[in-house]
């Protein structure tokens, strides 16, 4: 009996001991698969979510179909002439010497009037009920006689000619001075590939690039104060000659003007006198002139472009100074490409030698810089003779279809640049998979695909206007996207070093963790395989 009660006795001690060893490889076991689970289930992806690069969606697709190269206006021509065959005939010459255009796109039809007499005089009366109505497109109308010349380019987008024209050269006129078609294609040329650009294409490219707003800074220079007192309110004559003109090109950018006065400062260059005792100095000297200039005009307190408009008032132991160009003419101004230009103000010998106040013609003096002004927007000085005469223009303010072909080229210039912009960004996000895309960025970038085809299908449809609003807006919204500075939030993180860092730091608790996996497998298999036991 005392046997078999001390085999119980040691059977239940061991039962409990086992039972205690089972419980303690429970809670052991149970904190090796907690381990487990907060790290490979929440550890793991959490770590991988917080170091993910944040990229938003992009419509690549649409980037990759844009084709920078080409670009469509249309735009029409309507031709009144003295009878339908003639107005027919002037049709089928203008259509067939513009076949070649490849940006333009122009639609030649005939103009009904219902007028009996279709005179100079009583069209330019009535002109406005025949005007085009949307911007660039023209008129050309055929009119008894004119006075000086057998076509006439108005203000206007209005053509005259007499019976007399030359229907022919007519039509080379319309061409080449009211359309550009060439001088848009070699704009598209020297964005996409200014490598295959002709040297003689440098006369219109020399124009300011396109940019939202600009200043335009006009300085007066006084050389010589001590000998030399000018008087000149430059703030109000510059509202009244030259703020007109801004105003006009105000839908193509916005301009602010500011002036300043500068004292005791040369032109950095010696000039030399010629026989005829003018001080001259050449055109080459020009660069020369302006990189010493420019630190002193204060052309880095602005982001937007700067033009300069510089007037040097010659001091009094130089006079005559005068710019020479190489075909050896003397000149008072020169310009600058892109950059804007300089006039020399000579003073009479009584404004030195008997202290007269010096007061410049305001007048001439900014109408030059207008002038200056119009070469830097890119319109081109046509020349006339016995054939073709222009009407003057209305003070600063550019002629309709001078104003047209800004329009035109602008336009273009922004959208080729807008379609290059965004391929461009569009490839380097591709390539590098660690810059940051994020939802301000992807906005520029989805804003400036839907302008570029919005501005595109407006093109095709004439409306010259809201394809300007719609490239402008294209054009902003890509430079902005693509200077950003949160794209290179990460660019200098890679992803192997992200692991490089954080290897190290997993690893030491990775290890234990990945080898407890074997023993919570055993674990757990051995558990299922006791009630198969108790029960055999």
């Amino acid at each position: 009996m005392e046997s078999d009660r001390a085999v119980g006795e040691a059977a239940s001690s061991f039962n409990d001991s086992a039972e205690e060893a089972e419980k303690i490889d429970k809670y052991r076991m149970g904190a090796a698969i907690s381990f487990a689970v907060m790290l490979l289930v929440i550890g793991i992806p959490l770590w991988w979510k917080t170091t993910e690069v944040h990229r938003a969606a992009l419509p690549y697709s649409q980037i990759e179909a844009m084709d920078p190269s080409s670009v469509t206006i249309r735009m029409k021509i309507w031709v009144s002439a003295s009878s339908p065959t003639r107005t027919s005939n002037i049709i089928m010459l203008l259509k067939s010497s513009l076949v070649d255009h490849q940006v333009l796109k122009v639609d030649a039809l005939p103009l009904k009037m219902g007028l009996d007499d279709v005179t100079f005089e009583v069209f330019e009366k009535h002109n406005s009920r025949w005007l085009p109505e949307t911007l660039g497109n023209l008129i050309l109308v055929e009119v008894p006689s004119l006075n000086g010349s057998d076509i006439l380019f108005t203000n206007d987008r209005i053509v005259y000619f007499s019976p007399n024209a030359d229907v022919n050269v007519l039509a080379r006129l319309v061409k080449e001075h009211l359309l550009h078609d060439y001088n848009l294609v070699s704009k598209v040329v020297s964005i996409v590939s200014p490598q295959n650009l002709s040297v003689k294409d440098d006369t219109f490219l020399n124009a300011l690039r396109a940019s939202p707003s600009y200043d335009v800074v006009l300085t007066v220079i006084n050389s010589d104060p001590e000998h030399l007192a000018v008087n000149w309110d430059v703030a109000s004559d510059l509202r009244r000659y030259f703020q007109p003109l801004l105003n006009q090109v105000d839908d193509i950018s916005s301009h602010h003007v500011k002036s300043q006065w500068l004292y005791l400062l040369d032109l950095g260059e010696t000039p030399k006198m010629d026989s005829a005792g003018v001080n001259v100095l050449s055109f080459s000297q020009l660069p020369h002139i302006i990189t010493p200039l420019e630190k002193r005009l204060g052309s880095g307190i602005s982001k937007n472009p700067c033009v300069h408009l510089v007037l040097y008032i010659v001091g009094c132991t130089q006079i005559p100074l005068k710019f020479l160009t190489e075909p050896g003419d003397y000149v008072d101004s020169m310009i600058s490409p892109q950059w804007g230009g300089i006039q020399l103000l000579n003073p009479e010998p009584e404004n030195c030698e008997n202290g007269t106040v010096l007061e410049p013609n305001s007048k001439q003096v900014i109408g030059l810089f207008t002038s200056q002004f119009h070469s830097l927007l890119g319109i081109q000085q046509m020349t006339t003779d016995g054939v073709v005469n222009v009407t003057k223009r209305n003070g600063p303010l550019l002629r309709g279809w001078e104003l047209d072909s800004l329009y035109r080229t602008r336009i273009v210039e922004q959208i080729t640049s807008a379609s290059l912009t965004l391929q461009s960004l569009s490839k380097l996000l591709g390539e590098i998979g660690n810059i940051v895309i994020n939802e301000e960025v992807a906005s520029s970038i989805n804003l400036a695909v839907d302008h570029v085809y919005k501005a595109r299908q407006l093109l095709d449809d004439g409306k010259l206007l809201e394809a300007l609003e719609f490239s402008k807006s294209a054009f902003s919204a890509s430079e902005r996207a693509f200077s950003d500075p949160s794209l290179l939030a990460l660019l200098y993180f890679p992803d192997d070093q992200k692991y490089a860092v954080y290897i190290p730091l997993f690893l030491p608790i990775m290890i234990p963790v990945l080898m407890s996996l074997k023993k919570i497998y055993s674990w757990m298999f051995s558990r299922s395989a006791i009630p198969d036991v108790k029960a055999d």
